[in-house]
């Protein structure tokens, strides 16, 4: 029988204490929201209120798609992800609705790995970009406004490449903790996700270790030569490299370390992730004022109009306090 029409049950594991899963979900949606608000302001302000202003930056354009990955990857696991892996009361009652071939399963196991692989292959053009900043200052605009576009559709399309055979497969829920996350049966055996997305990670980690290394050096040695808003986008794309190297280790050790593999591990995926995803927005506010002074005036521009609008409607003569 094809793997398409078996149908996979899946245990919920009694072992588990439900309340305190049901916490972490609540300390994870916490800090997941504070990412997906922080993504969604800086899209937001990229892309439409000040995209006069920062649409010929070649670096906020691709920190734009990586922040769209991220964005993603955030809405998926507060509303399904982790909400049916730390929420062990709803499994019995969700997972059955899996057990057979399901197509909103698979399409979010596969725009979720399309994210992941995308913030990849956003990591390595930002490297690229920052390293370009300070090895060739005089034509970097000129080369990135030409190679920005061609870098923006990539980020989209190479994920497709170890895709494929997520796509063709049979998706299916297994046992986490004390609910259910994701996998797949591999229609083409030698063409496994964690070996494509082990090799896209180490792509980046060679590029992100070799373009890391020039930037710092350069910003070190020839300080003068590099303009201060070049500058705090430098140490934007260094900080955020940074967090990179988490899920870099993470991955080598699902890759290639077989008994490391556990559901420690799997959350420890997770985690470092998380660190990549939320930690890049958080990083992008707290090092690059432009962005910061954007997101403050708009703040305030709400508040002055929300401020208007309730002294408008009062009745004559009394004010709202």
């Amino acid at each position: 029988m094809n793997s398409s029409e078996i149908l996979i049950e899946s245990e919920c594991d009694p072992n588990f204490d439900p309340l305190f899963e049901n916490l972490i979900y609540l300390v994870t949606a916490a800090y997941l929201s504070i990412g997906l608000f922080l993504h969604c302001s800086i899209l937001k302000t990229i892309l439409i209120t000040d995209r006069s202003f920062f649409k010929d930056n070649s670096f906020f354009m691709l920190f734009a798609m990586d922040s769209l990955a991220s964005t993603f990857l955030i809405i998926n696991d507060l509303f399904f992800g982790r909400v049916f892996m730390y929420i062990p009361q709803l499994c019995p009652i969700i997972s059955p609705f899996f057990w057979t071939p399901s197509i909103f399963l698979k399409l979010s196991y596969v725009l979720n790995n399309h994210a992941r692989f995308a913030k990849s292959v956003a990591q390595i053009f930002m490297v690229l970009n920052r390293m370009s900043c300070v090895m060739i200052p005089a034509t970097y605009n000129t080369i990135w406004s030409k190679i920005t576009p061609i870098a923006c559709s990539l980020v989209f399309i190479l994920p497709f490449t170890g895709l494929w055979n997520i796509i063709i497969s049979r998706v299916f829920i297994l046992s986490v903790r004390g609910g259910f996350g994701v996998s797949y049966i591999k229609a083409v055996p030698w063409a496994s996700l964690s070996k494509f997305q082990s090799i896209f990670i180490l792509t980046a980690l060679l590029f992100t270790v070799i373009c890391t290394t020039v930037t710092l050096y350069k910003l070190i040695s020839l300080p003068g030569r590099i303009k201060s808003v070049e500058k705090s986008l430098c140490i934007t794309s260094l900080s955020i490299s940074s967090t990179f190297l988490l899920v870099a280790i993470t991955q080598l050790l699902f890759a290639f370390c077989g008994g490391c593999q556990s559901d420690a591990l799997y959350i420890l995926q997770f985690l470092a992730f998380d660190t990549f995803t939320v930690g890049s927005a958080v990083i992008m506010m707290l090092t690059n004022k432009q962005l910061r002074s954007s997101l403050l005036s708009l703040t305030r521009t709400r508040g002055k109009v929300q401020n208007t609008i309730t002294v408008t409607a009062m009745p004559s003569g009394r004010f709202s306090t």
